[in-house]
């Protein structure tokens, strides 16, 4: 590892902001020898937070419209903008306490250098992490994230794109939005379950494309090596499903933070 995380700041999966994650996690940063406090903030909850697959309100970064996850091929669900700009920029209320917003968090771990920090998602929690991640690298080039931690999800297209700042703003998809990011130096894990049906493998490999053509693949699960230098370790694991072998998926990032 270049330099010691100090802080993982974890966002977790849509209506999923369970215990048991947090301490799978916890328990396999441990294990690794990672000693980096976990922060773990919970999505917006109630009302607001109500969309055809969460009648009840449960914490989530942003709604869906729709479903697209028993779709073959499948379609990527993609972010809302007013809700990502909202829990990017704004701070907010959930199960009782107030949350700063994603980027405020950012801004306080990072404050003795962002490189010490890890910023992880998983499922609906992984796209926030990404769209979030990028966009700290693009607007601090020189105090970029040590690591981001991507698990069993799929980037949304507009990841690789400068955010608007009208939180209002819609995205239009035509050739602008397929930005290539440049090389960071920031370090990349990407875990995928080889039998996820939600985030199939396929599609989160084709979602991180853009992001592979200047960061190389360093080590994978799958036997890939293309790069001794490569900042992105692609791990799938097999027979892992989107919601099954917690403890293994875990252990697989925390081994990668570890720089094994």
């Amino acid at each position: 590892m270049r330099s010691q995380l100090r802080h993982l700041l974890f966002l977790h999966g849509y209506t999923s902001p369970n215990v048991p994650s947090r301490e799978t996690l916890a328990r396999a940063l441990r294990s690794a020898g990672v000693n980096a406090e976990l922060h773990a903030p919970l999505a917006p909850a109630g009302e607001h937070r109500r969309d055809p697959f969460n009648p009840t309100g449960e914490s989530s970064w942003f709604r869906y419209a729709t479903d697209r996850s028993n779709l073959v091929p499948q379609g990527i669900d993609y972010a809302n903008l007013a809700d990502v700009h909202h829990v990017m920029y704004s701070p907010w209320e959930s199960h009782g306490s107030v949350e700063l917003a994603l980027w405020d968090q950012l801004c306080v771990l990072a404050e003795h250098g962002a490189d010490h920090v890890a910023l992880v998602g998983e499922s609906q929690g992984g796209v926030m992490a990404a769209l979030l991640g990028i966009e700290w690298n693009r607007q601090h080039p020189h105090n970029q994230l040590g690591w981001i931690g991507l698990v069993r999800t799929a980037p949304d297209p507009h990841t690789w794109q400068p955010r608007p700042t009208n939180d209002s703003a819609t995205f239009t998809f035509n050739d602008e939005w397929a930005q290539i990011p440049p090389r960071y130096a920031t370090q990349f894990c990407v875990v995928l379950g080889a039998d996820d049906e939600t985030y199939r493998t396929y599609t989160s490999i084709a979602a991180l494309g853009p992001l592979l053509v200047n960061n190389r693949i360093a080590n994978s699960g799958i036997g890939i090596h293309q790069s001794a230098e490569g900042n992105v370790n692609l791990r799938i694991l097999p027979g892992v499903t989107h919601d099954s072998n917690e403890d293994d998926v875990f252990s697989a990032l925390a081994a990668a933070l570890a720089g094994g």
